[in-house]
């Protein structure tokens, strides 16, 4: 046994495709001018047209806001008194209730269609005799589509040059079986079904050329799209709740609005004055800002993900991550770079040199190498002096067998040079399945092993590379794969990706299992999770043969316990999620190839990889990782407790914001008192909540510690009770201090100085609550003073808005306020401030961050 060493690195090439991909003889593509012209004649390839009806459907939704409704119809109301001055206020007051909504909106319709724009899925096309990678929408029919394995047809088309290929139909037709393809050269209206492929269908194996003969609606997809286009999206759980608790409060609001109009009756008031009193404890009350605040945070949130690197496919994702528990991630290109080096080299054939080796580990590779590794083969070989053109010069490929997910392993059969009527059979793999077709006696297997295991050790991954020469290509695959010669291994170099380390000890300390997933040997597993800082300990790895041999009870048990899958075929990915979900856990999985789809759907949160994925991967899952790197999906899992935190903050400033607002419009009434709060002033404190709680608390940065809590479990209501209560204390406090001033002031300053100074504890309040509730949910490290600029440009906004209304004698009148003295202005900012600043005593004291369980298993040494 001999060996080699030496280092050549191959990166993986940045679209993972090979577009050297020969065009075969007679097949030609269209121009570009030509594919331009069709374009504009039938449009792009939309399986759904959009809808241009969406904006005014917006604008009717706008219309139909429940502050908007409340405004008009108090509008309404004064107008039949014959108080047109306040009725023309109101309706002019639409203008600023009605554009805070629509900037909102349309903030969150700029984010997601920034989204949309980067998840525009690619298809490969032939276009000026190359191929081409464009948008779908633009492939128009007589388009020369490329098909390769783990793309999504583009469009319905008829294949007319094919390899191995074949396709997955069964959300067309629901056969499950995978379906062959062959080439069809006549009308295409004549074509038989096993030459056509269909638009949204996955490419399993092998390769082709195809001709669109439909795009967009006139797709069988196209036609399945447009009955269920109508159909509403569905909202998260998240958004559930918030409509809930909106409609829950709703219905209170309208049921003390009227007990508030009964109770004027009964008083002998006009009931005139007692609806007015009841429409604005109804505005004050129904807190429509909740749908708005959570559509706008999730929407944004996915586009502050997406420029970090990962695109949000579906929202209610988002929520979801900042619950999750475990992370299921892949080794190659997550963990470590995924930019193969071969670097050592050995020789376990006695007949055979390194240079036969090298020479049959290129003729085991595909012609044109799109893999990662085979790539690293080629270009070893060739610094090795082992020339691939030479190797390939003068050989037919008779056979291409692909890769086989069990023995893991894949061969080619060649033709030549010059030798007659005899073939050379190449294989390469794991070595498990290399072995199962051959390899000698048990001494030469147990060498074998023994060298496997020693590459395996240093954290190599390792191929084994096996021949024969044969007369003639057999029958079947399984004649061309008997009694295999193991001539020798390679050993891979994949570097860990340096930031790493800290991303899996983030996860660990805020209590996130991280499992590594991955077909290498169990030793290469084990040395790159101790690099990488992955708690596991021996008895922690776990082989797919293993799984295979325990019972469902015992299977899941150690699925719950083992912290590294090695040698796992992808159809065990399913039973890996599916087994932590059942024992409770919210599960991020990562996945690329077509085999990892139903995984990713199964999981909560299915990752595809951006640059090495599959277009089925991709189209699968909720998150596509756009850099392939687990550092991003840790930070990703930091923002969606970021995002949730913010929401949390923004709610319970909401509640107690709310409960004064709504405290002064009904008890006034019911002491007998005039009103504290008229519909303008309603409205200006509704336009300061929309700005602080959907751009403040938006803006607001993550705590420090965001990622030393354990996950929020799923079932966990949305706000914690203990900060409700204290919401609500804060809220009832404001409340108590602005009536009793309101009180004390009406009998000797009138009406209009007390409400000035109603509005000035409310606004002092109302920044204080701020504050408070950015501390409210606990977590360290959050600053006492605020430092986003979001916020002091609000509060300024704020202040300078209240002195116009005071100082400008035609808002003053508008408003019916007064200017009060200085010194009770002070009392009021100090009530104001008083009523919450309790909170906020004790509150810049740092907690103690969070770390690992006490029981956590450090990762010790590679097993020797």
């Amino acid at each position: 046994m001999r060996g080699l060493r030496g280092t050549y690195d191959c990166p993986m090439t940045e679209d993972g495709l090979d577009t050297s991909l020969s065009l075969p003889a007679g097949l030609e593509g269209l121009s570009s001018a030509d594919a331009a012209r069709r374009l504009r004649e039938v449009g792009p390839n939309r399986w759904v047209e959009r809808d241009r009806l969406a904006a005014l459907r917006e604008l009717a939704s706008l219309l139909f806001d429940p502050m908007a409704m409340m405004l008009g119809v108090a509008a309404v109301i004064y107008y039949l008194l014959g108080e047109t001055r306040d009725a023309v206020v109101l309706l002019v007051a639409l203008v600023p209730v009605l554009g805070v909504d629509v900037a909102l909106e349309a903030r969150s319709r700029a984010a997601l269609a920034r989204l949309a724009e980067a998840a525009a899925l690619l298809a490969e096309v032939v276009r000026d005799a190359h191929i081409q990678t464009i948008a779908v929408e633009h492939v128009v029919p007589g388009d020369l589509l490329v098909l390769r394995e783990g793309h999504v047809v583009a469009a319905d088309a008829v294949v007319e040059w094919a390899s191995n290929l074949s396709l997955d139909e069964s959300s067309l037709t629901g056969e499950s079986e995978p379906q062959a393809k062959r080439p069809w050269l006549d009308d295409p209206d004549r074509a038989p079904a096993d030459t056509r492929v269909f638009g949204g269908s996955p490419v399993l194996t092998g390769r082709g050329f195809a001709r669109v003969t439909a795009t967009g609606a006139a797709t069988q997809y196209g036609h399945i799209a447009a009955l269920v286009a109508s159909a509403p999206p569905e909202p998260s759980p998240l958004q559930r709740r918030a409509a809930a608790l909106v409609r829950r409060l709703g219905l209170v609001a309208l049921a003390v609005a009227g007990g508030l109009f009964v109770l004027a009756l009964l008083r002998g008031e006009p009931w005139t004055q007692g609806l007015l009193d009841a429409v604005s404890l109804s505005m004050a009350a129904i807190p429509e800002e909740y749908p708005i605040v959570l559509a706008l945070f999730l929407s944004v949130g996915a586009w502050r993900l997406a420029s970090r690197g990962m695109l949000v496919r579906r929202l209610a994702s988002v929520e979801t991550l900042g619950s999750t528990t475990v992370i299921c991630t892949d080794k190659t290109g997550t963990l470590t770079r995924g930019r193969f080096q071969v670097v050592e080299h050995v020789v376990l054939d006695p007949r055979s040199s390194a240079h036969d080796l090298l020479e049959l580990a290129v003729l085991a590779c595909e012609p044109d190498p799109v893999d990662a590794m085979e790539q690293a083969i080629v270009a070893y070989a060739d610094a090795q002096g082992v020339r691939p053109a030479t190797v390939l010069a003068g050989r037919t490929l008779e056979r291409d067998h692909d890769f086989d997910v069990v023995g893991k392993h894949m061969s080619h059969v060649w033709r030549g040079p010059a030798s007659g009527d005899t073939v050379v059979v190449a294989a390469k793999g794991a070595i498990e399945g290399v072995l199962s077709h051959g390899g000698g006696d048990a001494m030469a297997r147990s060498q074998a092993l023994d060298a496997n295991t020693r590459l395996a050790q240093q954290g190599l991954r390792v191929l084994a590379v096996a021949g024969k020469r044969a007369a003639a290509p057999g029958r079947l695959r399984e004649d061309d794969e008997r009694d295999l010669v193991l001539v020798g291994l390679l050993g891979f170099q994949d570097p860990l990706r340096p930031e790493v380390p800290d991303a899996v000890d983030q996860c660990q300390r805020a209590g996130i299992l991280v499992k590594m997933i991955t077909g290498d040997h169990a030793l290469t597993a084990h040395a790159v999770a101790h690099a990488a800082g992955l708690v596991h300990a021996d008895g922690d790895i776990v082989t797919g043969d293993d799984l295979a041999a325990l019972d469902e009870t015992a299977r899941a048990a150690r699925i719950e316990r083992a912290s590294i899958f090695a040698r796992i075929a992808p159809a065990q990915k399913f039973e890996i999620v599916d087994a932590l979900k059942r024992a409770g856990h919210i599960v991020a999985m990562t996945g690329d190839g077509v085999n990892d789809a139903a995984a990713l759907r199964r999981a909560d949160i299915g990752i595809a990889m951006g640059q090495r994925g599959t277009d089925v991967a991709r189209a699968t899952a909720d998150l596509v990782l756009l850099d392939d790197n687990f550092a991003s999906i840790v930070w990703t899992v930091r923002e969606g407790r970021h995002i949730l935190q913010n929401v949390q903050r923004a709610f319970l400033y909401l509640v107690a914001f709310h409960i004064p607002v709504v405290a002064l419009t009904a008890l006034a009434p019911a002491a007998g008192l005039p009103l504290v709060l008229l519909p303008v002033h309603l409205v200006w404190l509704e336009l300061i909540v929309h700005q602080v709680s959907a751009l403040v608390f938006q803006a607001e940065r993550a705590s420090p510690a965001v990622m030393d809590a354990p996950p929020r479990p799923a079932d966990a209501p949305l706000l914690p009770r203990a900060a409700i209560r204290r919401s609500v204390l804060s809220g009832s406090l404001l409340a108590t201090g602005a009536f009793a001033l309101y009180w004390w002031q009406l009998g000797p300053r009138g009406a209009d100085e007390a409400r000035a100074l109603v509005l000035i504890t409310l606004v002092a309040g109302g920044q204080a609550l701020v504050a408070a509730e950015r501390v409210s949910l606990g977590h360290a490290g959050v600053p006492f003073v605020p430092r986003t600029w979001t916020f002091w440009i609000v509060c300024l906004l704020t202040a300078l808005s209240l002195v116009a209304i005071l100082a400008v004698p035609a808002l003053a009148s508008l408003f019916r306020v007064a200017v009060p003295e200085v010194r009770h202005g002070l009392t009021a900012v100090a009530i104001g401030v008083a009523a919450v600043g309790w909170r906020l005593i004790g509150a810049a004291r740092p907690a103690t961050p969070g770390g690992p369980p006490a029981d956590v298993r450090r990762p010790g040494p590679p097993a020797s």
